[in-house]
Order: structure tokens, then sequence, then C-alpha cells
């Protein structure tokens, strides 16, 4: 099967890509790059998800979304997304896919996901690193609501840091 015929299968499946459980569909048939399907991840995903027809690949999509509220199996998905999305040959993810992506998995979750952006996009303006956005998952899920805990000294990335200190000194 040609990678045009399995996105037809996929456009078959009436997922918008913008939509977050298209990422969880890639982590699950191991796509190692967007829009790029691979042969054996294809078969061998859809075959672990029990899906031998369109209708079943339909169905197993609500199974997917729910993998979503699971913290172990979101923390897989979230780290997947960096080398996901990230350009061939990249070390680093650009900042503008990053805070895409940010957006996608974080949007509802992080109530300080737009500071997140705005302090990326007016004060950093360069890529991410694979150990910042792992990281970053950490630390929202450690400070989800305040910084009240958060130590200068801790085993944070600067960037993490910094934006701690300037949401600190946004609230002053």
């Amino acid at each position: 099967m040609s990678n045009k015929e399995k996105i037809k299968q996929f456009m078959a499946l009436g997922v918008d890509p913008a939509d977050v459980v298209t990422l969880v569909l890639a982590w699950h048939l191991k796509c190692e790059n967007m829009c790029e399907f691979g042969r054996e991840g294809w078969i061998a995903g859809w075959t672990a998800l029990g899906c031998d027809s369109i209708d079943k690949m339909k169905s197993s999509l609500a199974v997917m979304r729910s993998e979503l509220d699971d913290p172990a199996k979101f923390k897989q998905i979230y780290q997947y997304t960096f080398n996901f999305a990230k350009q061939t040959g990249q070390k680093s993810l650009d900042l503008e896919t990053a805070v895409a992506f940010w957006g996608l998995l974080l949007s509802g979750r992080y109530k300080f996901l737009d500071d997140w952006t705005e302090f990326l996009t007016t004060n950093h303006k360069k890529a991410i690193s694979k150990d910042t956005w792992n990281l970053f998952l950490d630390f929202v899920n450690a400070f989800k609501d305040d910084f009240s805990s958060h130590e200068d000294d801790g085993a944070w990335p600067v960037l993490i840091d910094d934006f701690v200190t300037y949401m600190k000194e946004k609230e002053q």
C-alpha cells in the first residue's frame, strides 16, 4: 500500500488533521514524521488496535481520544510529538511548530499556556530543545495553578526558570 493510499484511508476516517487524536493515531502507527505513514507501522499499528476495516478504524478513534486522559499515555504521546513534529535532521523544534503543538496538546490542561506562548514569542524567539520540551510537561504538572513553590535553583531548564520570573514580574 502506497503512502498516498494510506493518506486516502486516513482521510476516510473523517479526522481533522488539526485534531489532537491525530497525534494519538500517529503514535499508534509509529509515524516518524508528519504525513508519512510507514508500511510496517501502518499494518502493525492497526493490527494491534484490532482494526481491519474503515468502520473499525473509525470506532477506535474514541478509544484513542480517551488515552489522552491517562497520564502515563499522555506523557508518552507528548514526548513522541517532539520527534514527530520536528524537521528531519534537526535537533530542535522550531518555535512556531512547538507553540502550535503545545496548543494542540495542552489547551484546556494548562491555565498558563497563553502566558507561556506570549513569553516564548516575545522573549525567547528560538527553537525548543528536546530537554525543554520534555521537562515542560513535568513543569506543567508540578505547577498547574501557581508558581509559589518553584525554586530558582531547581533542575528546570533556564528557559522555564525565566518563564517563572516573567510570570512573577507580570503578577506584580
